[in-house]
């Protein structure tokens, strides 16, 4: 099964570095199935946009949740110029719009974004509420 995710996972990234695109983006996926993430087709190259997705995640606190069941989103961001995935978060949203998160491809820490946090990272990766 972690085979197949991570062939999952690498196959962008390869697709991506033959077509010869510069720089980092950031891409969304939904799980299919458990073993299978498709992701979106457009994805945000805005550096700006990208280095705030990083700081709103890495000054997030953890929290005592425990997530269950598969991530409504996970969020990577890429280096197609260095064939590389960078960062990988799987995110929970709450009836409330609240985002949870784990952070890398087995990350059991949970952390929480604020409300205002979570309101601008939906807007900033298109999530519908």
């Amino acid at each position: 099964m972690k085979r197949t995710l991570l062939a999952c996972l690498l196959a962008p990234l390869l697709l991506l570095a033959a077509c010869g695109e510069q720089g980092r983006e950031l891409v969304v996926g939904t799980y299919k199935n458990e073993e299978t993430i498709v992701f979106s087709k457009t994805s945000v190259q805005d550096e700006a946009d990208i280095n705030r997705f990083i700081e709103i995640v890495e000054s997030s606190p953890a929290t005592e949740a425990e997530m269950e069941g598969l991530p409504d989103y996970v969020v990577t961001i890429n280096n197609p110029a260095e064939s590389t995935m960078e960062w990988m978060v799987n995110i929970w949203e709450d009836e409330a719009g609240t985002i949870q998160f784990t952070r890398g491809l087995a990350g059991e820490d949970v952390f929480e974004m604020s409300p205002d946090d979570s309101e601008e990272v939906r807007d900033l990766l298109q999530l519908e509420k």
